[in-house]
Order: structure tokens, then sequence, then C-alpha cells
């Protein structure tokens, strides 16, 4: 009888200590996995050490002497700031083209934005407030001026994966143009925008392919416009790349004798810097 009770005794012993041991090795797994999920977040110091400033100057061009005399010369730059901090960042990319044939102009094509953007750092939907400002010699257009204001999404590469190698987002405004053509009417017009934007870092630190896609009808007036610039940047050196791009614009209204479709294609390098 005593064996007996000492085996039941025994037996209810283990039986707690077991139960003990797995206890602590479920809650210890449980700790693991929001480590592990934690892990996802970047922390507040790693956010803040990502660059506040970037800029890119470019520049390519043709010389031809003989039985064709062309010059062509293509001058573009960007500055972007976004700071973790700050619900308030901005980035612009001038460019000015200028081309001779046979000593008559062709290209005198310049253009300038300022793109504003709010809680941009802080939010996956963020604002937007902008304004351009456009000449083309090549389009017949003395001067275009658009203001928008719309929100913008970031689809892959939100606020908790800022270092993802691919960020992809879209946005859509309302914006106000007005157009100065050379020899034709004069346009006034409300158009609704869409963006898509696409960076991929094919290859780290080496080579990285952007597109911007933007297709904007207009709410007024069957005046229909879209414009694609997609570009590879391979680099080869600290802040050096080379770059080669392919740009092509849609208008179906234009001057006569200007085609509605143009297409460039730009060889060239880059100088780019980040603080």
């Amino acid at each position: 009888m005593k064996k007996l009770v000492l085996l039941v005794l025994l037996n209810f012993t283990f039986c707690n200590i077991y139960a003990q041991t797995d206890s602590t090795q479920i809650t210890q797994q449980i700790a693991e996995d929001e480590e592990e999920e934690g892990d996802e977040m970047p922390s507040t110091e790693e956010r803040e050490a990502l660059p506040e400033w970037y800029y890119s100057f470019g520049a390519d061009g043709v010389y031809n002497s003989g039985n064709v005399n062309r010059q062509l010369l293509t001058l573009r730059a960007s500055l972007n700031f976004e700071k973790p901090t700050s619900i308030w960042g901005f980035n612009t990319s001038p460019k000015y083209q200028y081309g001779r044939n046979n000593k008559i102009l062709q290209e005198r094509e310049f253009y300038a934005d300022l793109n504003n953007t709010l809680f941009y750092s802080q939010a996956d939907v963020y604002g937007l407030v902008f304004g351009s400002y456009e000449e083309s010699n090549l389009r017949k257009i003395n001067s275009r001026f658009m203001l928008g204001l719309g929100v913008g999404y970031k689809i892959i590469g939100s606020k908790n994966h800022p270092n993802s190698r691919v960020k992809l987002g879209i946005s859509n405004a309302f914006l106000k143009e007005k157009t100065d053509f050379y020899t034709r009417e004069d346009r006034n017009i409300w158009r609704n925008s869409t963006r898509i934007k696409l960076k991929a870092e094919l290859i780290k630190d080496k080579l990285f392919f952007n597109n911007v896609t933007f297709f904007q009808p207009s709410i007024t007036s069957n005046y229909l416009r879209w414009n694609a610039f997609s570009q590879i940047q391979l680099k080869v050196a600290k802040h050096i790349s080379f770059t080669a791009a392919l740009e092509n614009s849609f208008e179906n209204i234009n001057t006569e004798g200007v085609k509605n479709t143009q297409v460039n294609a730009i060889l060239g390098f880059t100088y780019s810097q980040s603080n």
C-alpha cells in the first residue's frame, strides 16, 4: 500500500514538472516570435539615418559636321528632400534641351517642376501639391503652366520598409493647365492626372531602373495627353553612372505640322550624391 501511494505521488510530481517546463517553452517561443515580428519594423535610429537630400546632374549631346551639321545638348538635374521627422518634402527635376540641324533651330525645350509632399515619411497615403512650367520649340508651345492638388499611395516600399529595393507608388490629382501655342488657339483646361512611379535596384548598389508614367485626360474637353520616362542607370564609379533613357509622349491636339507622338532616346552620364 505504501509503495502504491509513493508511486502516485511521484507520478503527480513528474506531471507538474513537465507542465511547468512545457509552459516555459511555449512562453519562450511566443517571445521569440514577437521579436522576429518586431524586426520587420525599422527602428527610429534606422529611419533617421536615411539620406535627407539627394541630387543628381546629367548631360549628353551630339555633334556632327560635314554632310549633316547637327548639334544637340541635353542638361537635366534632380533634387529631392525627404526627412522622417518632417511632414513636408519636395522634389524637382528640371530639364533643358537645345539642338540645331544645318544651322536651323530644332530643339529648345525647357521644363521645370516643383512637387511638394505632405506626410510622405509618416504614412503610406500622402498629399501632393505641385506645379510646372514648360516651353517647347518642337511642339510649338510658347508656354505651359500647370498647378495641381492630389493624393498618393505607396504600393511597395511603404514607410515600414524604407530600404526596399523595389518601390512602386500611384497618385491621382486634379490640375489646372494653361497652354499658349505658337499658331493655334490657346488652351485653358482642367485635367485629371494619374501617375505611376517605379524604382527598382536590379543589382545592389550597381544597376537601377526607374519609370514614371503620366496619363492625363482633360475633364472639360477631348484633349488627351500621356507620357512615360524610363531610365536604366549603371554605376561606374562612386558618384558617376552611365544612363540610358527612353521618353515617349503623346498629345492628340497640336499645332499644324506637329506630330502627336514624340520619342526621345538618351545616352549619357549622370553625377549623383546624397547626404
